[in-house]
């Protein structure tokens, strides 16, 4: 019997990692573009976007990231498909980013 129950106390740990694993995965960041700077107003915009992925969009002045912790890093870049050479600035966790010299086309959520 405690062969048995071994076994089922490591099945059920399994079930219980892929159960965190899978909720960790199907969190999704809540991106939002704005026209003007400092994430005011309506946005122009709004995406959801699992980790590991680039948002593109068209010119937009500033960025807001919500929906995610405080570990998950996000770039912003001024070119769109997130090329590691067109970053402009990243952070971790929720942020609002306004653009520089040149307008916000992408967001990588890591």
């Amino acid at each position: 019997m405690s062969m048995t129950m071994a076994i089922s106390r490591a099945l059920c740990v399994l079930l219980l990692i892929g159960i965190a694993s899978s909720r960790h995965s199907t969190e999704a960041a809540k991106i939002e573009t704005f026209n003007g700077l400092g994430c005011e107003g309506s946005p122009t915009n709004t995406f959801l976007v699992n980790g590991n992925q680039c948002q593109t969009f068209i010119d937009q002045s500033s960025v807001r990231v919500t929906d995610i912790n405080s570990d998950v890093r996000v770039s912003f870049h001024n070119q769109r498909n997130c090329d590691t050479a067109s970053s402009v600035g990243q952070a971790f966790g929720p942020i609002c980013s306004n653009q520089g010299a040149t307008k916000l086309r992408a967001v990588f959520i890591a």
